[in-house]
C-alpha cells in the first residue's frame, strides 16, 4: 500500500483502560490522542491519498480533518503486522455523534476496516481499542498495528457507457492458468491493440480475484481479496483494471485449471477472452463463480458476462465490486448497486462498457454492438425464371460475418456450392442479398444458405426447394409462399384461363380466374404445406408444385 506521506510518531503510550464505545458516550471514554508531528495533533490526509500511522496502541485516538463529500476509509488491516489484536475503530463526529463503527469481525478477520463518506467539512476523531473493550495485550504491553487513512473523491467516471446485454460468453477455453490463492498471473499476451482508458495496450495481468490489470509491474505479486468501494486510492492492486467483479475466490481449491485464456476471431475483429469456470468461492467452497471478460479489437468495447455468482456471506460480509477503475483509483464505473456491496447473479446476464472519448472511440466503436449480437436471419427465399433460379435472403443484424454460400442439392442430402457472396461483416440494419443458380437442372432442387463467419464458425439455413421452369407448367414465386403467391403463365396459353389449387389427395380447394399471363393469389386461410396449383382444362402435365409457409422463419 503507498501513501503521500509517512507520519513521525513521538511521546508515550496511554495503558488505561477504557469501556465499549458501543456501550458509553464520546464524553465517557477517556481518549488519549496519538502522539504525532501535526499543527494542533490533527492529520491532514491529501485527496486522492493516506497516510499510515505505523504503530497504534490500544485506547488512542486520532483527530482528523475532513471535507464534505469525499470518502475516506479507515483500516488496521495490516497483513504484515505481527501480532495482529482484535480492533475495534470508532469514528466520532467534532460534536460526539457517533458515526461509524467496526468491531473487527468482518473483512479484515480480527482487524478492522470503515469507510465514510464525509456530511460536514471539519474535523473527526477515530478512536482504537482492543475488542471486547478496550486496552492493552497483558502479555505484550507494546504491541501496536498500523492505522491506514485513505481519501478518495467524489465519484466521477470513466470515458465509457454502461449497457446491458444477453449472456453472449465465448467458449469456457483457452490456456489455462493454474493460480493459487490471491496472486496475479505473469503477463498475458492479448494478441491485438486494445484501447483502455486512454492508453492503448497489448499485455495485461489476471488476477486470481476475478479482475484484469493493465499494469505490467502487477504481475506474479500478491492480489488483495478485502474489497472496497471504488474508485480508491488504495489498494493499488485493482487499479488500472476491469473488475468483473473483484471478489476473494479461490482457484487453488479448483481440482485442475479454472482460470482461461484465449485470442479468437480474424483481425481486425478478435476477441481476448477471460473465462473463470466454477471457481470456488474462499470459505464457502461448494458454491462456484463462473463469468468471461472480453475484449473486443478495433471498438475497444469490453464485454462482461457472469453466468453463475452467488454470495459468501461468511468471509468478506459477501462484498464483490462490480466496473472499471482507472489508474490512480481516481475515476471509476459502477454498475448499478454493486460497489462493494452483496449481490448474486443466477442463470446468465451480461454488460458492455462502449468507449466515448478519443483515442479508445473509434470509427468502429459504434458498430460495437454489431459485433457481438448473433447474426439474425430474417428470411432465405427464392424463386424461379425462365433459364435460372434467383435466390435471395436478408439480415436484421450481422455479427463479424464473412461470406454467405448458397448451395444446391438434388435429393436434399448432398449439397454443391452454387455461389459466394462478401457479407457485411457487422451491422445493426436490415440488408438484402441476391445471388442466381444460372445453369439449374430440370425438376426440383433444394437450395441452403452457409454463414461463415470472420473466426471460422459456420451455420446453416434451413433448406428450401424451387422447381426449374417448365415451359408449359404455372411458374409460382416465392418459394415458401405466406399470404400471397404470384404466378407466371406460359406465353403460349391462350387466355382467360383458370387456375386450380389442390391439396396432395387431389381435393380441390379454390380457384382463380385471370386474365392476364402474370397475377397474384391470396393464399390466407391455407395452412402450411405442400398444394398442386394447375391450368384447367390442360391436364395433370401443367401442374406446379406450391410450398405454403406459416409463421416466421428465422435463423
Amino acid at each position: 500500500m503507498l501513501f503521500a506521506a509517512a507520519v513521525v510518531l513521538v511521546g508515550a503510550r496511554a495503558t488505561a483502560q477504557c469501556p465499549d464505545p458501543m456501550d458509553a458516550p464520546f464524553d465517557s471514554y477517556p481518549l488519549v490522542y496519538h502522539p504525532i508531528v501535526a499543527p494542533a495533533g490533527v492529520i491532514t490526509v491529501g485527496c486522492p491519498g493516506g497516510i499510515e500511522l505505523p504503530c497504534i496502541m490500544s485506547n488512542e485516538a486520532v483527530q482528523i480533518n475532513v471535507t464534505e463529500g469525499n470518502q475516506y476509509q479507515f483500516s488496521t488491516c495490516c497483513l504484515t503486522c505481527s501480532p495482529i489484536w482484535d480492533t475495534e475503530i470508532t469514528l466520532w463526529s467534532s460534536t460526539g455523534v457517533q458515526l461509524g463503527y467496526d468491531d473487527g469481525d468482518g473483512s479484515c478477520g480480527s482487524a478492522s476496516f470503515m469507510s465514510w463518506t464525509a456530511t460536514y467539512t471539519g474535523t473527526v476523531t477515530l478512536t482504537v481499542a482492543e475488542s471486547p473493550g478496550c486496552g492493552l495485550i497483558p502479555e505484550n504491553p507494546n504491541t501496536c498495528v498500523a492505522l491506514s487513512v485513505t481519501c478518495t473523491p467524489p465519484f466521477v467516471e470513466l470515458c465509457y457507457y454502461m449497457t446491458p446485454t444477453p449472456y453472449l460468453a465465448e467458449p469456457y477455453a483457452g490456456t489455462p492458468l493454474y493460480m493459487s490463492d490471491d496472486t496475479h498471473s505473469g503477463v498475458v499476451n492479448i494478441g491485438f491493440d486494445f484501447c483502455f482508458d486512454g492508453v492503448v495496450y497489448n499485455q495485461c495481468v489476471i488476477s486470481s480475484n476475478n479482475y484484469v490489470t493493465f499494469d505490467l509491474w502487477k504481475a506474479g505479486t500478491y492480489s488483495p481479496w478485502v474489497t472496497v468501494g471504488v474508485p480508491s486510492v488504495a489498494p493499488t492492486q485493482p487499479q488500472n483494471a476491469i473488475l468483473n467483479p473483484w471478489q476473494d475466490i479461490h482457484p487453488g481449491a479448483c481440482s485442475g485449471a479454472c482460470i482461461f485464456y484465449q485470442t479468437l476471431g480474424e483481425a481486425p475483429f478478435r476477441r481476448f477472452v477471460v473465462s473463470y469456470l466454477n471457481v470456488p468461492m474462499y470459505s464457502c467452497t461448494s458454491q462456484r463463480y463462473t463469468s468471461q471478460t472480453v475484449l473486443y479489437e478495433s471498438t475497444n468495447c469490453i464485454g462482461s458476462y457472469i453466468l453463475e455468482k452467488p454470495v459468501c456471506n461468511s468471509w468478506n460480509s459477501g462484498r464483490a465490486v462490480h466496473g472499471l477503475q482507472n489508474a490512480g483509483g481516481s475515476l471509476a464505473n459502477i454498475v448499478g448497486g454493486r460497489n462493494n456491496t452483496q449481490w448474486a447473479i443466477s442463470g446468465g446476464t451480461g454488460m458492455f462498457y462502449v468507449p466515448t472519448c478519443a483515442p479508445c472511440s473509434t470509427a468502429t466503436t459504434g458498430s460495437c454492438l454489431a459485433v457481438i449480437l448473433p447474426l439474425e436471419l430474417l428470411e432465405f427465399r427464392g424463386h424461379a425464371e425462365a433459364d435460372r433460379n434467383v435466390l435471395q435472403w436478408s439480415t436484421a443484424s450481422e455479427q463479424n460475418t464473412k461470406d454467405f454460400v448458397v448451395e444446391r442439392s438434388r435429393d436434399g442430402e448432398q449439397f454443391a456450392l452454387v455461389a459466394t457472396l462478401p457479407a457485411a461483416g457487422n451491422s445493426q440494419t436490415r440488408l438484402d442479398y441476391e445471388t442466381y443458380d444460372p445453369a439449374p437442372p430440370p425438376g426440383m432442387n433444394y437450395y441452403r444458405l452457409r454463414t461463415i463467419d470472420r473466426d471460422g464458425q459456420q451455420d446453416l439455413s434451413d433448406v428450401i426447394a424451387l422447381e426449374t421452369r417448365p415451359p408449359d407448367r404455372p411458374w409460382v414465386y416465392p418459394v415458401p409462399a405466406t399470404d400471397q403467391v404470384h404466378v407466371d403463365l406460359p406465353a403460349g396459353i391462350a387466355l382467360p384461363i383458370t387456375l386450380m389449387l389442390s391439396d396432395p389427395t387431389g381435393r380441390l380447394l379454390r380457384s382463380y380466374p385471370t386474365n392476364a399471363h402474370s397475377t397474384t393469389l391470396d393464399l390466407n386461410g391455407l395452412a402450411g404445406g405442400i398444394y398442386f396449383l394447375w391450368i384447367a382444362g390442360h391436364g395433370p402435365g401443367s401442374a406446379t408444385t406450391m410450398l405454403v409457409e406459416r409463421g416466421p422463419q428465422s435463423r
